[in-house]
């Protein structure tokens, strides 16, 4: 399901599948090092089917957007496009929780306005850390958080520049690295942002600040439904242009948290 999107910035949970968490103060975790052009092992595939993703050699894998069974370009009351159906991309989930960490995922983004490829942690009670890549726009990434007891959309989010090549025709890398003090968001290695637990708190003392257990996400959706998010992410797609459009993931690596985590593999 995907969450609620408003213009502006976009609440992403790509998927709302809950995995039971262990009976325990830490969670199993697992530091993968995955090359998706290799294997998928570990990972858990949703909204997916033949053919909207393949393994290949060099850019590991190609996942494709695909046009809705039926395309409608709509109009709202201020006359903004928005298609009525949307496209279907694939989501790919780590089979572990992670609580506090790192993640780092090399991927290549759509180049057509309307598809995002994102990079979450996502929890089931709503804490949300991500990046996020809007088809067509050669040289930026955006980054969010969102506390699941109190989401607030166009608040937390920021817009970064991603140095080289488009980051629709080569590979970049995007790196989360979450702790109980702070999170910090790197680009090809780079430090582009940091958000401090301390100051999230409010005069009550309580942090909005993520801190449950959360998944490590990756995939590809249509932001073209709501007319606010299509404009946001440079959309809607025009459908009769295209039979599908793609973005890849090469790699993702990642560390648990030791001291929070009980860590399997």
């Amino acid at each position: 399901m995907v969450a609620p999107l408003l213009f502006g910035w976009a609440l992403l949970a790509i998927t709302t599948t809950s995995y039971a968490l262990p009976a325990q103060n830490k969670v199993d975790c697992i530091n993968y090092k995955t090359d998706f052009s290799v294997t998928t092992h570990g990972w858990i595939a949703e909204h997916t089917f033949q053919d909207n993703y393949d393994m290949t050699s060099d850019k590991g894998i190609e996942m494709k957007l695909m046009p809705p069974t039926r395309y409608v370009r709509m109009h709202d009351h201020q006359n903004l496009p928005y298609n009525q159906y949307e496209g279907s991309g694939p989501t790919f989930n780590a089979s572990t929780y992670m609580h506090y960490g790192r993640v780092s995922a090399t991927i290549q983004s759509a180049n057509v306005g309307g598809a995002i490829a994102a990079v979450i942690l996502i929890a089931d009670g709503g804490d949300e850390i991500d990046f996020e890549l809007l088809g067509g726009d050669p040289n930026h990434v955006q980054s969010n958080y969102f506390w699941g007891h109190e989401v607030l959309y166009t608040v937390n989010g920021g817009f970064h520049d991603v140095p080289g090549d488009p980051v629709f025709d080569s590979l970049h890398t995007y790196t989360i690295d979450w702790s109980p003090e702070r999170i910090q968001w790197f680009v090809d290695g780079n430090l582009v942002r940091t958000r401090e637990k301390k100051d999230t708190c409010d005069a009550s003392g309580v942090c909005k600040f993520p801190s449950e257990p959360a998944r490590i996400q990756i995939g590809l959706w249509d932001g073209s439904i709501e007319s606010g998010t299509a404009q946001w992410s440079r959309g809607p797609i025009d459908w009769e242009a295209h039979d599908s459009i793609s973005a890849y993931i090469k790699s993702i690596e990642s560390e648990c948290n030791p001291e929070y985590n009980n860590i399997i593999g």
